[in-house]
């Protein structure tokens, strides 16, 4: 029973789910005067948040209060997203009390709900996407991250790998522990100080080279993220690419 109980908290505790509920935040202004301030959450963890609509954070790393009913729970801003992006008036919020679960009652009885990785098409209007569509969303970026990969069904298989480089549709995992082609994965991604969860599929596995991953859903609400980091990596990779050819 006790295992039972300590397994349920773990998938909690790893669980993410697109829930919008009203919540009161308490900030400080310059004087150190508390400031009220409503706001809506976009997702809920249970140690952490993404909030819209909130206008008094400025930067990562401020202290805020939330409260939703008699629960209240300080949290430390950890990014915001920015201006002109696809999360932009979003931030990320997470618990300064490790020990303590924000969402308890809403995760508890919640299921995590996926939506599909298109590759070629449109769900709404089924279609083929034209063919500089698809080198942009296969196209791969060189990056610095890890991942958590989960083998679906039997959990036989669990590593921490890092990331060497990642597109809209996959990415590419080194680890010393091999898993045959086909194999169903849930993929959580670390990349800064952002977390997002996909299920995907082993399309290639070489000792040297790593693991090759196809997305094939992403967790709801999460698509707008992975299409930031995509467009954070490409401005990047065309940074040093100029750089280098300034230098030449």
């Amino acid at each position: 029973m006790k295992e039972q109980t300590s397994k349920a908290a773990a998938e909690r505790q790893k669980k993410r789910i697109q829930l919008a509920l009203p919540i009161r935040v308490t900030y400080w202004d310059d004087a150190q005067k508390p400031c009220l301030e409503i706001a809506c959450t976009y997702d809920i963890s249970e140690h952490g948040a993404r909030v819209t609509g909130l206008r008094c954070v400025k930067e990562a790393g401020e202290v805020i209060a939330i409260e939703r009913g008699k629960n209240k729970a300080f949290c430390r801003v950890v990014w915001v997203g920015e201006p002109n992006s696809e999360l932009a008036g979003q931030i990320g919020l997470q618990s300064v009390e490790s020990d303590r679960t924000l969402w308890e009652a809403e995760l508890k009885d919640m299921v995590e709900v996926y939506e599909p990785v298109l590759l070629d098409g449109n769900a709404k209007r089924p279609r083929t996407f034209a063919s500089h569509e698809r080198r942009r969303r296969r196209e791969r970026f060189s990056l610095e991250g890890t991942a958590e990969l989960v083998e679906q069904g039997s959990h036989t298989f669990k590593a921490d790998v890092v990331l060497k480089n990642m597109s809209e549709i996959g990415c590419l995992v080194l680890t010393k522990h091999m898993v045959p082609a086909g194999t169903e994965l849930k993929v959580t991604l670390h990349v800064d100080d952002h977390n997002l969860t996909l299920k995907g599929q082993v399309k290639h596995a070489e000792p040297q080279v790593g693991l090759g991953i196809e997305f094939r859903q992403i967790r709801k609400g999460e698509r707008q993220m992975l299409q930031f980091l995509i467009r954070k990596l490409a401005e990047k990779h065309l940074e040093d690419t100029l750089q280098f050819e300034i230098q030449r």
